[in-house]
């Protein structure tokens, strides 16, 4: 049998982990469960993590290595870009953190806040907050070309992601189905407009 190499090894426990935090949660899944699942051994597992919350934290970051480069990639060359672009990231963004794995995630934050605060602690600072501050980023660039009129980016981001995924993510948390398409792209385009009618130089 041919042997695993290390970025397989941790891709497979990576997977493993994702799918037993999400149904068994994250007080009650054990390493070896996830040792179980992947085809590894305990020992092999804290070769790579040295705790049950620095493997959440690896399985957050996974994540976000989908979303976030978008952010840090798209160039805005002239003003009439902002809106379609913004539009596109928010968007994709949107429909990856609302899709079940997503919801599941939120789920499990939401019964695991009490009974492990730090586990829900190292949720939100690498999910979360990090989104946060992509898109401050993004939105400084932005600033500095010129096109927005903006004191605060970062806080500016946290209110934009507020109006466009809040009430789309407690919808479906209550009902239990992630939005459609269609719904999340009419949803994030009409935040997208408001927020931009705000704080875009051209609009002012």
């Amino acid at each position: 049998m041919a042997r695993r190499d290390e970025a397989d090894l941790r891709a497979a426990i990576l997977q493993a982990a994702t799918a037993v935090f999400l149904t068994e949660g994250f007080s009650s899944a054990s390493v070896g469960t996830i040792a179980r699942a992947g085809g590894v051994s305990t020992k092999t597992i804290y070769r790579f993590f040295e705790t049950k919350t620095d493997i959440l934290v690896a399985v957050i970051s996974s994540f976000m290595e989908v979303v976030l480069p978008g952010f840090d990639a798209y160039v805005v060359e002239r003003a009439e870009e902002l809106e379609p672009v913004l539009n596109r990231l928010l968007t994709d963004t949107a429909v990856y953190g609302l899709s079940d794995a997503g919801l599941a995630a939120n789920r499990l934050a939401v019964t695991e806040m009490m009974r492990v605060p730090e586990m829900v602690a190292a949720y939100y600072r690498e999910g979360h907050e990090k989104l946060i501050a992509a898109v401050g980023r993004w939105l400084a660039r932005q600033v500095a070309a010129g096109h927005l009129a903006l004191a605060a980016p970062e806080r500016a981001a946290a209110m934009l992601l507020s109006m466009a995924y809040s009430d789309l993510t407690r919808e479906a948390m209550i009902s239990g189905e992630p939005p459609s398409s269609a719904r999340i792209a009419d949803w994030v385009a009409e935040a997208v407009a408001i927020f931009l009618r705000g704080v875009s130089v051209d609009r002012r």
